[in-house]
This record gives C-alpha cells, structure tokens and sequence, in this order.
C-alpha cells in the first residue's frame, strides 16, 4: 500500500514537473518571441549579416537545468562586446572567439560549444546573439561635417550624407571663412590682372629705352590676348606709344626746320661775307691809287678821305656780317642742343616709369604672395569654404564612392544617391571637373 502510495506521488510530481516544464518552454517562447518583436526587421536583416570589426553584439546564455525546474542565466556571459579590430570577442569564462566573417547563428554556436567544452555541461547551453550597434560609418570629402557615423539597417547614401550635413558648406561657422576665401580668390585676380597690366607698360617702357619703332609683347600677355580686357590693354599701351613717338618727333621736327633755317641763314651771311670782301680788296685798291695820286699832287685829299671812309665802311658791314654768322651758328648748336634735349627729357620720363614699374612689381608680388599664403591657410583650416564655391559651381560637380571591404580586400564603387550603405562603408564626396560638351558643327 505504501509503494503504491509513493508510486502515485513519483507520478504527480513527474507529471508536474512535466507540466511545468512545458510552461517553462511556451515561456521562454513568449520571452524570445517579444524580444524577436521588439528587435523586428532589424533581427530579420541580422541574421545573414557578416560580422565585422567595431560591431557591438548582445549576447544572452542561459541553461535549462531541470533538477530545479529553472533557467540559468550565465551572468558574466550576458551583456554588450565589441568586436575587435583583430575580429575577435573577448568574453568571459570561455576566451577568445573568432567573430569577423560570421553570422550570429555561427557566433551563437560558437560560444555554445565553447562553454560548453569548459565548463564540462552535458548539455549545450542557448546563447543568444543579438546586434546591439552595426560598426559605424564614415563619411569623408566635401561634406559639412566629415566624420563617423552610426550605421541603422536600410540606410541608403543621400541619408547617410544628410547625416553628415550634406554636400557644401553650409555650416554658419564657415561662412565667414567662405567670405574670406572669396575675398583672398578676388584679391589674387585683382592682382593677376595689376601685374599683366604692369608687363604691358614694362613692354612699352623697354621699347621707348631701346628706340624701338614698335612694342614687342611678352608672351605671358599674348596667351591671354583672346581676352577683352587684355586687348584693350594692349591697345592702350600702343596708343600711348604711339601718340608719345608722335609728340617727340613733332618736337624734334620744328626744331630741325629751326636748324635748316639757321643753317641757310649762315649760308647767306657767309656769301655776304665774301662779297664785302671782294668790295673790300676794290676799295683798298682804289684807295692805293688816290694814295699815289695825291702823293704825286694830282687830287686832291677829299678824294682820299673819301676811300678812306668806304674802306672802313666796308670793313665794318664785314665785322658785322661775322657777328651774324657766329650767332647764327650758337642758334644752330642751341637748336642741336634743344633736340638731345627733347631725346633726353622723353628718355628721363620712360627711365622714371620704369622704376615706378619696378616698384609696383615688387609690391604686386608681395601681396601676391600674402593673398596665396592666407588661400592656403584657409585651405588648411577649412577646405570647404575653398572649395566649394559658387564660381566652382559652373565647371565642377560632385561623385560619391564607396570604400567597402569585399572578402577581406577593399573595394571602390561609384555610388547614387539611392543606393544601399552597409556597416563599415567609408562613403567619401569628391569634386570632379565637368567635360564640356563637344561643339556641334553645322555643315554648309
């Protein structure tokens, strides 16, 4: 009667823990069902997920121990691990685990058999493996705010860069080194076009020093003779060549007619000159002869005072006519003098642009130079307010890649803006110059 009673009671409490170990399990459903809901698509997309370096997982051991009818948490197991860069976990109890190239069913298995070979269990203990954060992702180039990212399943480029700021410098903090940037690009253009303006003048100035009959222009003017503004420098410089060539010889001119003038006037005094000296050798004669006859008694003195005045006469109209001639001849040296004058005073003024030039060349390359150094610093400090510019717009746009390792090596892949992101991608916006359209030629 006594066995039987104890028969009885065995049974009752093998049916209950029977019973009691099957609401356990529809438990245990229940829990992993709200966590597999809680989870949702994220846990879906996990399961065939590969493994990387820096992915966070969520991991849970529990072991069914029915002696007691309870599920035991390995608590030193249970909690978030990152995945190494060499692609390992680290876990407690059971070591090193080899995690990178793996599904979480696989990891899951691993730990499973892992603790299960230390710990000496007869029974496999459930791990469960979860992702709690993806690795991250970068995102690099002419982006706002360059940097990593957190990855969540179904991220596509455009919302990966919406993350980062998007493309440009929209940052208010870069607006004013945008305008720096600017300004310095405006400055070296302003400067560019002072120091071709500044070759064109020196072109000038060197041929006015070498007497030349027209300017010769340095080819780093000519390449940009296509341009407006450049030509009408060119012509300016011509023009003002021209017109001061023009004044010179106008100058020069009126003083060499001055001259011929002079040159003939001396001409004239000197064949004046030498018919007073032919009426001189007259008078002279003529007096000799009244000299004999008023010695020999047959004039009278009259006569002699009178030869003795034209002589004299003569002889004076002869001084004058000298006189004339070497003023004449001091007006043709002052004429001579006058024209080196007018050479020299043109020169003076070409020799005096030149170091004015000089002057200007020196200070146009120090602000050059300055204007270079504060682009390049700007560059350094904050290269999307260089680069991305509104004079870019028109000749650059923009490509996005993709750095994703591929079975072990790294692959670079041109990218949209709907394309999928995965876990560990380095999406990296470039600018890339604009190809313009070929040309249509109309045929006649």
């Amino acid at each position: 009667m006594r066995s039987l009673v104890l028969r009885r009671r065995t049974f009752a409490m093998g049916h209950s823990m029977a019973c009691l170990w099957q609401h356990m399990k529809a438990a245990l459903g229940v829990a992993m069902a709200a966590v597999a809901l809680m989870t949702g698509p994220c846990q879906a997309i996990a399961q065939d997920y590969i493994l990387g370096p820096q992915d966070t997982l969520k991991i849970r051991v529990f072991e069914w121990r029915p002696s007691t009818g309870t599920a035991f948490e390995w608590v030193p197991l249970t909690g978030d691990f990152v995945i190494s860069a060499a692609g390992n976990l680290s876990l407690p109890i059971i070591g090193i685990i080899p995690a990178a190239g793996k599904t979480l069913e696989q990891v899951s298995d691993s730990i499973g058999e892992r603790l299960q070979n230390q710990v000496g269990m007869q029974k496999r203990p459930n791990a469960s493996v979860e992702i709690a954060s993806y690795r991250p992702i970068f995102v690099a180039g002419m982006v706002t705010n360059p940097g990593k990212y957190s990855f969540s399943p179904g991220l596509t480029v455009v919302q990966a860069l919406s993350m980062a700021g998007g493309i440009g410098p929209v940052d208010p903090n870069l607006i004013g080194l945008q305008r720096d940037a600017l300004s310095s690009r405006g400055d070296l253009r302003g400067l560019e076009a002072e120091r071709l303006e500044l070759v064109a003048r020196q072109a000038r100035v060197d041929a006015i020093l070498n007497n030349a009959t027209e300017i010769r222009f340095p080819p780093d003017i000519l390449e940009h003779s296509s341009e407006p503004r450049v030509t009408r420098m060119m012509q300016d410089e011509q023009a003002l060549f021209e017109t001061r060539e023009s004044s010179m010889n106008t100058e020069i001119e009126a003083l060499n007619q001055a001259r011929v003038l002079a040159t003939n006037q001396i001409e004239a005094l000197k064949a004046k000159a030498a018919s007073l000296v032919k009426q001189i050798e007259l008078a002279n004669k003529d007096l000799s002869s009244v000299n004999k006859l008023v010695t020999q008694g047959l004039t009278v003195s009259a006569r002699q005072l009178g030869a003795n005045q034209n002589v004299a006469e003569l002889e004076s109209r002869n001084l004058d006519v000298s006189l004339a001639i070497l003023k004449t001849q001091q007006d043709v040296a002052k004429v001579d003098q006058d024209i080196g004058d007018v050479r020299n005073r043109y020169r003076i003024n070409a020799l005096t642009e030149a170091a004015e030039l000089r002057d200007r060349f020196a200070s146009n390359a120090e602000k050059t130079e300055t204007a270079k150094d504060l682009l390049r610093n700007l560059q350094i400090r904050a290269p999307m307010a260089v680069t991305a510019l509104e004079e870019d717009k028109e000749t650059y746009s923009f490509s996005t890649t993709i750095n994703r390792v591929v079975g072990g090596s790294v692959e670079s892949v041109i990218v949209s803006d709907n394309d999928p992101v995965s876990p560990g991608d380095v999406i990296r916006v470039e600018r890339r110059e604009q190809i313009p359209p070929p040309a249509s030629r109309t045929s006649n």
